[in-house]
């Protein structure tokens, strides 16, 4: 059995009207919610007493096999209570639903977190092609190593 706050979440998939909530989530820990819009479709968010909690998605590309997993964000006093492992298991499953069997994401606080995961450190160009368009993916490559950021992938 589940216990804790986190167990009085549910786990959904987002909605346009989610966006000022995710945005929020983004900004409070300091994430850029950059092309939201465009990957909403592949977007689950954590809803408590009518408020989202919690957020994830990935970021899929045309012709790629592999998925990007952005925007991770727990509200801050539900942090360490399992809701973002719970949200980072459905955005895989998403991933190995659309088939994709490699997937990347980006960490400057979490890396022990995806290490758990069986995430491992990667650099920049062991990146798709595919990617390198992304914002997420500029907004590092550019700014990376100001803000120590991790690129991270698993199999």
């Amino acid at each position: 059995m589940t216990t804790g706050r986190h167990s009085l979440a549910t786990l959904r998939p987002a909605t346009p009207d989610d966006l000022p909530a995710i945005t929020a989530l983004l900004e409070a820990a300091h994430l850029p919610p950059w092309e939201l819009e465009q990957h909403l479709d592949n977007f689950v968010v954590a809803e408590q007493d009518g408020r989202v909690v919690g957020a994830g998605g990935l970021e899929t590309y045309p012709n790629c096999a592999a998925g990007l997993v952005r925007s991770m964000a727990v509200d801050e006093p539900l942090r360490g209570t399992g809701l973002g492992r719970r949200i980072l298991e459905w955005v895989m499953q998403r991933a190995a639903d659309d088939g994709l069997p490699q997937i990347f994401l980006f960490t400057r606080d979490a890396r022990e977190f995806y290490v758990h995961f069986g995430f491992s450190d990667v650099t920049l160009d062991e990146f798709p092609e595919a990617m390198h368009t992304s914002a997420q993916y500029q907004g590092v490559k550019r700014f990376g190593k100001e803000f120590g950021i991790v690129a991270m992938t698993k199999r």
